[in-house]
């Protein structure tokens, strides 16, 4: 949703490894070297930075700030739930399914990574949904959005499929826990219902795990 309103509002927004010794350099990087401004950065696994004082997941910062936020709020006569919502109707509905799959044989996740390579050509089916990008980190790595397919994040075991329709799935194994972990996030246009978009979320994402992941045929059980 971030990426969605920068694209919007025209700021400058960067995607990260997860963890804040990859957000904090990168805040920082900008920050110093570049002479932008820094106002936010966050992880999935909930943790924000705000403001260029601290490039480290800062609970007491981002208390201050959310409670600056709500004041302001209700000075205006709106809840946090009433002002969360006008940011749904201006730049859609943003959905998640998140989960994991835990495997007793760690040997499946190359089997899996290599199925969906293809050699590198990424050519499994996963129609009637059309496929808009592929990255994917490993070794040199491979991003067909750009231009010389060159990735810009680090190499790590994550790939990325950004469709058409506003999905973006995002699979990776966990380095420390017996887990094929999954973060799947649709966006919706402006207009479009929250139902709407869950709706199809919950119809598509099953249906692309099965195809990419084959759950039952490499012994991965859903938790």
């Amino acid at each position: 949703m971030l990426a969605e309103i920068a694209r919007v509002e025209g700021f400058h927004f960067e995607d990260t490894l997860t963890g804040f010794k990859w957000i904090g350099s990168r805040s920082s990087e900008l920050s110093k070297e570049h002479g932008y401004r820094h106002l936010f950065a966050y992880e999935e696994a909930i943790g924000f930075a705000c403001g260029d004082v601290i490039f480290d997941k800062d609970g007491i910062s981002a208390m201050a700030v959310f409670s600056e936020m709500a004041m302001a709020m209700y000075r205006d006569g709106k809840t946090l739930t009433q002002h969360m919502q006008s940011l749904y109707d201006t730049y859609g509905e943003f959905v998640s399914y998140n989960g994991y799959y835990r495997m007793d044989d760690m040997g499946v996740v190359e089997k899996i990574m290599t199925r969906i390579r293809s050699n590198k050509t990424y050519s499994i089916d996963l129609s009637p949904y059309e496929v808009n990008y592929i990255r994917d980190l490993e070794g040199e790595g491979y991003d067909s959005s750009k231009a010389d397919t060159k990735p810009t994040l680090p190499p790590t075991e994550m790939m990325t499929f950004g469709f058409t329709n506003g999905c973006i799935v995002q699979l990776r194994p966990s380095g420390t826990e017996p887990k094929f972990k999954f973060y799947i996030e649709m966006k919706g246009q402006p207009g479009i219902s929250r139902a709407e978009v869950l709706e199809e979320l919950n119809t598509m994402a099953p249906y692309v795990l099965e195809r990419l992941l084959e759950p039952e045929k490499n012994g991965l059980k859903q938790a």
